[in-house]
């Protein structure tokens, strides 16, 4: 730390209480440092597994929060927010949105390989931090544009996270941020991204009378409309493929199959086209084995549960699928089964899906693509399956 940000931090340093200072010792110190001050409102074990949390610890506060975080004065800044201090000023530079960016990055990949419901609270702190920033800080132009769209992209995966924790309201209330944050830095790339997941959760509530998929639908339009004009990409394939999940809700098969058919042209032009070491991070996922994951989900809303089936028998090429996505598809899987009469094979890849759950994955998402398999077996006594899905639903509500 140098020049303003150093000043500022010893400005503030020497504006707090004793009980303050401790606290910021804790958040900044090595780990290896003895006999640590704790405060006494953080939890200090962490887990990243639906299956063994109380409703904070799940959370990993202190790992996620203190240890990475992105920079000292971000402490500074949560105590002086904390104490409601009338004059917090700090000076938000290029390397400031740089380390946020770089923190938005970091979430992201712990998602994918975890899920989100161990890292809301992290993702909602670092972004109250982030926001508490651009309220009270001064910035040039290009660094408060380059912080309020890091700052975008942190509400953007956390209100993901939200959703997949099953956290409706506030994954929307968080996009509601990422938009507005988009917007004041004037940056399409970040609209576009929200864009894709609030239509995303759109479509999946619709299933259950909570979302429109017209909604959605104009989501997509806005994201298209940003995006035209561009080189073939795998962006152009996650909106087609929403468009196609949003038009078999409606049960307009003409339009779904029109749907589907541009995916397929659009992720063969962007593999052709787009290397996966220039497409966005957020986009890698977009592969043949997402979109018929999809794809199949939408042929099962159109009340087409064996060519669903039929479709994810087929793709046994996830190697390089993420952990909790590879969940994801395996669970989509057991409850395509379980929807065509074959209740001992979905039973056994329920199964399989519950044991990542309960060691590895914490995602409510997934456990609820399982929710076909769990009502199947009310009819066998003294399942496996029921007893540790309800565990599991239990935990998770607890959670919510």
């Amino acid at each position: 730390m140098r020049g303003d940000s150093a000043a500022a931090l010893d400005v503030e340093l020497s504006r707090l209480t004793d009980e303050q200072r401790d606290r910021f010792t804790v958040a900044v110190a090595p780990d290896e440092l003895p006999h640590r001050v704790r405060d006494t409102e953080i939890p200090t074990c962490t887990t990243d597994n639906l299956g063994e949390h109380d409703e904070l610890s799940t959370y990993g506060i202190e790992d996620e929060v203190k240890r990475r975080e992105f920079g000292v004065f971000m402490g500074v800044a949560a105590l002086t927010a904390a104490a409601d201090a009338p004059r917090f000023s700090h000076t938000v530079g290029v390397s400031d949105a740089r380390r946020l960016a770089e923190r938005a990055t970091e979430l992201a990949r712990r998602e994918q390989a975890v899920g989100g419901t161990p890292l809301v609270m992290t993702g909602l702190r670092d972004l109250a931090i982030a926001k508490r920033l651009l309220e009270t800080g001064a910035f040039s132009d290009r660094a408060g544009c380059l912080f309020m769209s890091a700052a975008g992209e942190l509400a953007t995966i956390t209100g993901w996270m939200a959703y997949d924790a099953d956290l409706h309201p506030l994954a929307r209330q968080c996009y509601a941020d990422a938009f507005a944050l988009a917007n004041q830095a004037g940056d399409n790339d970040l609209t576009v991204h929200v864009c894709l997941n609030a239509a995303h959760q759109s479509i999946a509530l619709s299933r259950t009378g909570g979302g429109s998929p017209h909604r959605a639908l104009a989501h997509l339009e806005r994201a298209r409309q940003l995006t035209r004009g561009r080189p073939p990409g795998r962006i152009h394939a996650l909106i087609a493929i929403r468009e196609a999940l949003a038009h078999a809700i409606l049960r307009d098969r003409v339009a779904f199959d029109r749907a589907v058919a541009t995916v397929w042209r659009e992720l063969d032009a962007a593999i052709a086209h787009e290397p996966l070491s220039e497409c966005p991070r957020w986009l890698r996922f977009v592969n043949a084995s997402e979109i018929r994951s999809q794809e199949s989900r939408g042929l099962g809303d159109l009340g087409e549960p064996e060519k669903a089936l039929a479709l994810l028998v087929a793709d046994e090429d996830t190697a390089e699928t993420g952990i909790r996505n590879r969940a994801n598809y395996r669970a989509g899987l057991a409850a395509a089964l379980g929807r065509t009469g074959d209740i001992n094979n979905a039973v056994a890849q329920g199964l399989s899906v519950l044991t990542e759950l309960e060691s590895t994955v914490s995602s409510t998402r997934t456990l609820r693509l399982l929710a076909p398999v769990r009502a199947i077996t009310d009819s066998i006594p003294h399942d496996e399956f029921a007893k540790r899905y309800d565990n599991l639903q239990r935990q998770a509500i607890g959670v919510s």
